[in-house]
């Protein structure tokens, strides 16, 4: 059989020091030091020899977010939530003079695509950059044209050149300022010990070119038999941003956090990096703006059930600190959502439990986040927009529901926002009485149905519905530091054939 080298990293022996939020601007030690090699270059040759030489996988199912509260307290709540009565939602706020509108939409990844063999649920992510829109979902990379042409497909596997365990969780981002791509992805763990960690970073802003490909050991950011699970991937203007839960062969430890400078890894250099653990749980990184020079980056975790929002700032050195945030409304965890009558009775779909699903927005003293929550017994995002930054005092300067109808289930959301304050979002949508099956919708100035599915899922009671979906902003196609003032892409879910899950990719107008 063909090796594969990887790179493992070196922790330092050091005790995991839990930190719980106290919510002050108390500062924060890291407790950990990641030590990295060199990248290994990966061309897309080497992908495609990798692919030849695989055995095709069978039907797997990538495991499910752990939750990270008590394991029946989590079941019971949402249990509450669902056999709850539903009420009267409040009337949408005002519609902009503005209409948003559907510029493109194509087919991307589904179940079965790619040599990895087929995985249920999708991670739904996909990011546009200056000329390709890169799609990772689950074991699928996939490259499009901006028109939707599929330039080239692989498994995460064959991506990264690694073959000891399938790889899941994938996310991808483009970086506007410097025109690369990124992708992360974990692997099942080899052994107790050892959990590897995929970074890819295109060495251009052609994702069909070459990559610099790292593999490292993340296991001993947690204690022995830990799990390294529903990692995110953020950027500020210096650093990619990194954070995950961490579960202990017993209990939950808390988030972890770590950030690597783009000057060493756009280059293919090792790093040596403190990590910060203990934090609060489902901590996502922030996607900075390239209009944005805070050099700190603020990161934001809305724990299941909490009715809190905390939110750390890193600092150069680097240093972080924790505070939390004012003005929030209590929440709780959505109820799972049901689907129309033609699909089987009581099939029903999974909402998560309010956490932070993909990143935010950094920009200037503002940030941007989405989650879905309980409103009157429905499912339901909520978007918040944060102020005070700059200040070291964040606040929810606005926040509102938004959802398709008074009678339907809306899930499964992501945010993106850009230089000129404009935000957007797609998520997924049911609406049991109205006949409406599992749907793609967009909300910029206005709120449109982008794709609505031909089928649904018939399961015996909640199925898994996707972990996540991206929005992301436009850039610019001729000047790489500006980013298109009113225009979004999306990637999120849907299901073609009964139990039979694809992705569709769409380009929308503020």
């Amino acid at each position: 059989m063909k090796q594969f080298v990887f790179i493992v990293a070196a922790l330092a022996l050091c005790a995991v020091v839990a930190v719980s939020p106290v919510f002050a601007q108390e500062q924060l030690s890291s407790s950990r030091t990641l030590q990295v090699g060199s990248a290994v270059e990966r061309s897309a040759e080497d992908m495609d020899a990798f692919e030849a030489s695989a055995v095709p996988a069978a039907e797997r199912e990538e495991p499910a977010p752990r939750p990270t509260i008590d394991t029946a307290l989590y079941a019971q709540m949402k249990q509450a939530a669902t056999l709850a009565p539903r009420g009267v939602k409040p009337a949408l706020d005002s519609p902009s003079p503005f209409t948003s509108s559907t510029l493109k939409k194509f087919v991307g990844a589904t179940e079965c695509d790619g040599p990895g063999g087929c995985w249920v649920p999708p991670d739904v992510a996909g990011s546009i950059g200056k000329s390709h829109f890169v799609s990772v979902s689950n074991d699928v990379f996939e490259v499009r044209s901006r028109a939707g042409t599929l330039l080239k497909t692989n498994s995460l596997n064959g991506l990264f050149g690694y073959s000891a365990q399938p790889m899941f969780d994938p996310r991808v981002q483009y970086d506007e300022e410097w025109q690369r791509f990124v992708i992360t992805a974990p692997a099942f763990p080899e052994s107790a010990g050892v959990q590897i960690y995929g970074l890819a970073v295109s060495q251009t802003n052609s994702a069909t070119g070459k990559w610099w490909i790292y593999l490292f050991n993340v296991a001993g950011i947690g204690g022995s038999g830990s799990f390294y699970d529903y990692p995110q991937l953020g950027m500020s203007q210096d650093n990619l941003l990194f954070t995950a839960n961490i579960f202990g062969a017993t209990a939950f430890e808390g988030a972890s956090l770590y950030a690597v400078a783009k000057a060493r890894v756009y280059n293919g250099f090792g790093f040596s990096v403190p990590v910060f653990t203990g934090l609060a749980a489902t901590l996502a990184p922030p996607h900075q703006l390239v209009t944005d020079q805070n050099p700190a980056a603020w990161f934001a975790a809305a724990p299941p059930g909490s009715g809190a929002i905390t939110m750390y700032r890193l600092n150069p050195g680097p240093t972080l600190n924790v505070f939390a945030v004012t003005g929030v409304a209590a929440y709780s965890v959505p109820p799972s959502a049901p689907q129309p009558a033609a699909c089987s009775s009581g099939a029903t779909l999974d909402t998560l439990d309010n956490r932070f699903q993909n990143t935010g927005t950094q920009s200037g003293d503002l940030y941007y986040q989405t989650h879905s929550v309980n409103l009157a017994g429905f499912a339901a995002p909520k978007y918040y927009v944060i102020s005070g930054l700059l200040s070291s005092a964040p606040t929810v300067s606005s926040s509102a529901f938004f959802f398709a109808s008074a009678t339907s289930e809306d899930f499964n959301p992501s945010v993106a926002a850009e230089p000129n304050g404009h935000f957007a979002f797609t998520w997924s949508v049911t609406d049991p009485p109205n006949g409406v099956k599992p749907s793609v919708w967009f909300r910029g100035s206005s709120q449109i149905s982008v794709f609505q599915s031909a089928d649904c899922y018939n399961v015996s009671g909640t199925a898994r519905w996707g972990d996540y979906s991206q929005t992301s902003v436009d850039p610019n196609t001729t000047v790489p530091s500006t980013l298109n003032t009113d225009t979004f892409w999306g990637d999120n879910e849907t299901v073609p054939s009964v139990n039979f899950w694809s992705t569709e990719v769409f380009k929308a107008k503020y």
